[in-house]
Parts: structure tokens; C-alpha cells; sequence
């Protein structure tokens, strides 16, 4: 079955189609290019059967980002029979889509909800072997708004400069493509020991954000405190995973203990390269090949000649409901 990556738009397909996400990584900072363009690169790469268009594509799969929901319905004559597969990362639901991609695996269901997970920041650089277990820089990697707000008061920033420590705020505003991720090193580890990210507080323990800071973290090779999240959670096997932290308080405790037990920190800093060697680039590629060229294909036909995907593409999305089933959890 045709697989089109699509990014209505983009204008020059034909110089994104040159790229290399780790070469050029600060091309990647809008949703869609993380998602959708980033994916299609490397399967292509890896001699996948997969094309990038920005025209509907009349059959097939056609992936794309939540963000162009609108121009899909848009232009629903033209993929009246396609088959859409729909990226949400941080939006809501693209109800028209026939398919999901979820970047958490909370809410897939296996049926037409389905997890993979996002890609890691492109052109990471791990952390100096060098450094050792040395403990002399934490750091954030991300926007401001994603950092509770006690990490930026007083209390926080004088345990640290009274320890010695160096507080590496690589923090900026959301401001879309405009956000200079380069110059705060998002995807440079190699003069930080620890990593620090912990949300605001969410009593659902933020269902739909991503596993990307401690997936970076590992391939970094950098230990972690983590808030309380439920994608961090489904990924830890060993307490040597990472440290879950909710608070300042919680925070500097880890770290003291960390700075009184460098065998603790250590055994951290080797399991990161124990989860690292199961996360390969292959492991994104054989994940995605399964869903795009296996899962959905035996699902396609179904889905096709279903009384919903009959209906013009406009009238699908009300009729799959409200939202509310966002909030259903699929028995454990």
C-alpha cells in the first residue's frame, strides 16, 4: 500500500527531501517537520517504499500532523479514498483522521489509537566520557512553561550555587520555528551530569506528553530526575532508571544523596548506557514499518468500507464524538 508523508505548507519538497535530521536539526523545531518530515527522512533513508508530497495524495496512507486537520477537510474530495493517519504530539485529536499516532501510550487502544515514540532530539551529542562521576552541572533542556516554578525561584538556584553546582537553564519561550533551541544546546550533553524536568503539577500525570527527556537523557548518557509522568513511568524497569522527583525539596535530596554515593551515580550513568543500546535508530524505523506497512494495511480495508469513512471526510469528525473518549483508559 502507497505511504505518503504529507506537509501541505511547505514550499521546495525537493530541498527538505535532502536533509539529514541530525546534520541539519535546527530545520526540525516546528511539530510537523519532528513528526512528519523527520519520519519520512528516515525510513527513506533506511529504503522504505515512503514519498513526501504536499498535494492530497488520492489512495494510500497519508500521514500527517493534527496542525493541518483544516486543510485535510479542506480538501476531502480529493482523498475521499485515502486513508488518514493522523500525528497529534501535543494537539488534540484529529478526528477526521481514520488512524492516531500518539506519542504516549496511555490512551492507544490497538484498534485506532496507536503509540510510537517521538523521535530523540536530533543531533544529540552525549555527555564526556570524561567528566566521570563527577556531579558539577544540572540542567533543563526545554520551554520555560514546561519547568514547575519553584526550579526558578530562590530557594532552588542558592542549594545550588551554595553546593557549587552550575544550573544550566537552556530554557526559552514557546515561540514556535522563531525558538532558538540552537543556541540554548538542547541537543548538547556533553558538559552535563545531570538532568532536570519536572512539570507543573498534573493529577492525570500528563497523559499525553512524551518519554523525549528521559530517552535523551539515556542516549546522553546523563541521569535524570524526572517529575511524576506517566510516560517516564511506563518506560522504568530498575530504580537506577531515573529519579522521580515532585518538588525542590524532593530534588536537592536526590542530588545530595547522589553527591554522597558517587557508586549510586555511577550505577545510574551505566544504566543509561544499558536502556540506551535497546534505542537504537532502528528501533523508531522497525516501529514505524510495522505500523505503516503491516498494523494498518490489514486494518485499511476495513476501515475503507466502513459506514464512517463512506461519509464526506467534514461530517466524520463529530460523528466519532465530542472528546470525551479522551478521557476513557483502556483496561491494564
Amino acid at each position: 500500500m502507497r505511504v505518503s508523508f504529507l506537509l501541505p505548507e511547505e514550499t521546495g519538497l525537493a530541498g527538505l527531501r535532502r536533509l539529514d535530521p541530525d546534520r541539519d536539526h535546527e530545520e526540525f523545531k516546528r511539530g510537523e517537520r519532528a513528526w512528519v518530515l523527520q519520519t519520512y527522512l528516515r525510513l527513506a533513508t533506511a529504503g522504505r517504499p515512503v514519498e513526501l508530497t504536499g498535494e492530497p495524495p488520492a489512495d494510500g496512507l497519508v500521514v500527517f500532523h493534527a496542525k493541518h486537520r483544516k486543510w485535510l477537510v479542506a480538501h476531502a474530495k480529493a482523498l475521499r479514498r485515502a486513508i488518514l493517519v493522523g500525528i497529534r504530539g501535543d494537539l488534540h485529536s484529529p478526528l477526521v483522521a481514520d488512524f492516531e499516532v500518539l506519542q504516549n501510550g496511555w490512551f492507544a487502544d490497538g484498534r485506532r489509537l496507536f503509540h510510537v515514540h517521538h523521535w530523540p532530539q536530533p543531533g544529540l551529542i552525549p555527555r564526556d566520557p570524561a567528566r566521570g562521576d563527577a556531579i558539577r552541572r544540572v540542567a533543563y533542556k526545554g520551554f520555560a512553561r514546561n519547568l514547575a516554578r519553584g526550579f526558578r525561584e530562590r530557594r532552588w538556584l542558592g542549594y545550588l550555587a551554595a553546593r557549587g553546582l552550575e544550573w544550566q537553564y537552556g530554557a526559552a519561550e514557546f515561540a514556535g520555528p522563531a525558538t532558538d533551541d540552537l543556541r540554548l544546546g538542547w541537543h548538547d550533553f556533553r558538559s552535563v551530569d545531570l538532568v532536570l524536568a519536572v512539570r507543573p503539577p498534573s493529577r492525570r500525570l500528563h497523559p499525553g506528553k512524551p518519554a523525549t527527556k528521559l530517552i535523551n537523557g539515556w542516549l546522553a548518557g546523563v541521569p535524570a530526575l524526572l517529575g511524576p509522568e506517566i510516560a517516564y513511568r511506563q518506560l522504568r524497569r530498575s530504580p537506577s532508571d531515573y529519579v522521580e522527583v515532585r518538588s525542590v525539596d524532593q530534588a536537592i535530596e536526590s542530588i545530595e544523596r547522589l553527591l554522597a554515593d558517587r557508586g549510586l551515580y555511577r550505577t545510574m550513568r551505566e544504566q543509561c548506557v544499558a536502556r540506551a543500546a535497546e534505542l537504537t535508530p532502528q528501533c523508531w524505523i522497525d516501529a514505524w514499518s510495522e505500523l505503516l506497512f503491516t498494523t494498518l494495511p490489514a486494518l485499511a480495508e476495513q476501515v475503507r468500507e466502513s459506514p464512517l469513512h463512506r461519509l464526506p471526510l467534514p461530517l466524520r469528525a463529530p460523528l466519532r464524538g465530542t472528546g470525551r473518549w479522551l478521557r476513557w483508559r483502556p483496561a491494564r
